[in-house]
């Protein structure tokens, strides 16, 4: 699955899916971990818009990125797609690729999510 970053007339829109063979409330269990999150999203503060439950969660985000981030989480065969969107506007001390350094971040910390829940170890 792939990914798409774009930012227009200073307009940040991220768009990211990855498969996880794992169940959906495993995947929603790493989101509700506030250590983690904290690692991934650093340059933002969350606050939740909508609970989905073992679907996801929506936020509104405020810091280098300001707007709206959600985590989707698709029940799909022996696992789930994982989808990641953000939406919002550079804050005001958000360096000029913002946007890639959230999708570098998002991507890294989704794929050691993936080995660790399907047991791929090196």
């Amino acid at each position: 699955m792939g990914n798409t970053v774009a930012m227009r007339s200073r307009r940040i829109d991220i768009v990211d899916d990855t498969f996880i063979r794992a169940s959906p409330g495993a995947i929603r269990a790493q989101l509700d971990d506030q250590a983690w999150a904290a690692r991934v999203w650093p340059h933002v503060s969350r606050t939740v818009l909508r609970d989905r439950g073992i679907l996801g969660v929506r936020w509104a985000v405020d810091g280098q990125v300001v707007g709206e981030m959600e985590v989707w989480i698709e029940p799909w065969w022996d696992g789930a797609v994982v989808h990641h969107y953000v939406r919002g506007t550079p804050g005001p001390r958000a360096p000029r690729d913002v946007a890639v350094r959230h999708t570098r971040r998002w991507k890294l910390a989704v794929h050691l999510l993936k080995d660790r829940l399907e047991g791929n170890t090196l």
